[in-house]
């Protein structure tokens, strides 16, 4: 008996849920939204008008160019720009700007650590200078030294590292 107090329940429960469900359904759709109103330009006689164009703001420099800002009086912003320097390009080696930091790895294995920048044996990259940039290629990596080509240079160079007294 009481199996059917629960199905006759459940079966109740159910039609209720599904006239309520069937009646949500049958509304009448939504009115579209009403059109915006159209607004009218009031012309009078005023002499605004709105810009159109974008404003560029001009900063001028009013100060003379050796007065002390009052703010940051040590700074030296506002002093006059030296004139560039030119560099003169010379054909030296880059050979001495190039020091061999370290060499890590197994005997069959190895890599080298030029100028922060880490080689294998048969490795090309570029390595930063104090002159600039140069191309490297490193041919042979040995227990305390490497030896590399230098791009622009017809010999290759041999990198030891520098031996450290205590």
């Amino acid at each position: 008996m009481k199996t059917r107090l629960t199905f006759a329940l459940t079966a109740r429960t159910l039609a209720v849920i599904a006239l309520v469900a069937g009646l949500a359904g049958c509304s009448k759709p939504a009115p579209p939204p009403a059109a915006r109103p159209v607004v009218a330009v009031v012309r009078t006689n005023s002499t605004f008008e709105p810009a159109t164009n974008q404003y560029v703001s001009v900063f001028e420099d009013l100060l003379p160019p050796t007065a002390r800002d009052p703010f940051f009086p040590d700074s030296h912003r506002r002093d006059p720009a030296p004139p560039p320097q030119t560099v003169e390009h010379r054909a030296a080696s880059v050979a001495g700007e190039l020091l061999l930091k370290g060499i890590v790895g197994s005997s069959t294995h190895r890599l080298a650590v030029i100028n922060n920048e880490i080689f294998e044996s048969g490795d090309e990259s570029s390595v930063r200078v104090p002159s600039g940039q140069v191309r490297v290629r490193c041919l042979e990596i040995g227990n305390d030294y490497v030896v590399i080509r230098v791009e622009g240079e017809a010999q290759s160079k041999r990198l030891e590292m520098a031996k450290k007294s205590y």
